[in-house]
């Protein structure tokens, strides 16, 4: 209980409604261009490394209420975020970010835990399509005789591999940013300081 406390420092809490921000501007760029990509969780990707879970699902819960104010039919997706934020999160509190082995490891685990709940979301809730980028191909394929849930887990364990994987990389890149004085203040920003500052 005492470690969570710790992970809710002022900094983590200033860190919160900014990476619900980056969240939603990237969830508004996938929206307007229809991409197979989803682009919305960067900022809980970003929290969850520099916080931790904990950090990461209070800014899940907060943005996915933010975010049900315009676009209410989403919010079964809170379990694939949910998700997100435990792999990258623990993963991150592991050191499984520190080399490209490592990254690539936890791209790949966190786009099969995502395809495994985002595929039952879609199903259960949307009858597999949704009416985002990934549809079209998940689409294509139900056209092409292959089974619901052949579909629709192979079409979003791919489109999220590419879009996890490109959002862990972009928050990895914001943090090798942020100068050693700010980034120690974060609870697990020690792991991430540029030792040749």
């Amino acid at each position: 209980m005492e470690r969570i406390k710790k992970d809710f420092s002022t900094v983590s809490m200033l860190l919160i409604p900014i990476a619900v921000a980056i969240n939603m501007i990237g969830g508004q760029i996938n929206g307007a261009l229809k991409l197979p990509l989803f682009l919305d969780t960067i900022g809980t990707i970003l929290v969850s490394i520099l916080c931790g879970p904990w950090v990461g699902l209070a800014t899940v819960v907060i943005g996915k209420a933010v975010s049900s104010i315009t676009n209410p039919g989403y919010f079964a997706f809170i379990l694939v975020s949910i998700g997100i934020t435990l792999v990258v999160g623990n993963f991150s509190k592991k050191g499984m970010l520190l080399s490209p082995v490592k990254i690539a490891i936890t791209m790949l685990v966190t786009a099969l835990v995502v395809a495994i709940i985002g595929s039952t979301v879609r199903i259960m809730f949307y009858g597999g399509i949704t009416g985002d980028g990934t549809s079209v191909i998940i689409s294509a394929l139900l056209a092409s005789g292959k089974a619901i849930v052949q579909s629709v887990f192979g079409s979003v364990f791919i489109t999220n591999f590419l879009d996890k994987s490109i959002s862990i990389l972009l928050s990895l890149a914001i943090i090798k940013m942020i100068p050693n004085k700010y980034l120690i203040k974060y609870p697990l920003g020690e792991l991430y300081i540029n030792k040749e500052a």
